[in-house]
């Protein structure tokens, strides 16, 4: 009969305790709590004037427009885009924002600090940002139509 002493139960279980962490700390890789897999996120809110946040390389701004005809006569408070599935290269993502029906997304780019590199399918908490374009609507344009050329608009209503 083999007899267990005090000492010997609780060094086995510091030795279970310390190989479950580790197997648990191998099953992602050793990372971090700020690590999540991009395509498990489902929805991401980005705000005007707030900052992304960064590990390896600089903080970006999380909304910026970079173009579109509409550009520089609107900007959205704050954009939600929902992940909308995978093409089988990236995300897709789906962007919405409350403003005038004068607006509309054109392209837009949500980009992330991938964890431990460019390429790694985890990105860190916070990292993300979104480069769009704003673009007027049908109805936008003929509103901006009208503001240049007053006189024509009542020309043709009369």
């Amino acid at each position: 009969m083999v007899r267990i002493t005090g000492s010997r139960v609780l060094l086995c279980l510091a030795v279970s305790l310390a190989l479950v962490a580790l197997a648990s700390a191998w099953g992602r890789g050793n990372l971090q709590d700020d690590a999540v897999l991009l395509e498990d996120i489902q929805v991401l809110t980005f705000r005007k004037g707030e900052w992304s946040t960064a590990r390896r390389g600089k903080s970006v701004p999380q909304l910026k427009c970079v173009g579109g005809e509409a550009s520089r006569k609107y900007e959205p408070d704050v954009v939600q885009c929902r992940n909308m599935g995978s093409d089988g290269q990236d995300i897709q993502w789906r962007c919405e924002a409350d403003m005038s029906t004068d607006y509309r997304f054109g392209k837009t780019d949500v980009s992330c600090e991938g964890y431990r590199d460019r390429h790694d399918p985890y990105v860190l908490k916070g990292s993300c940002g979104l480069e769009y374009t704003l673009e007027y609507t049908d109805q936008g344009k003929a509103r901006v139509h009208q503001q240049k050329h007053p006189q024509a608009t009542r020309e043709y209503v009369s």
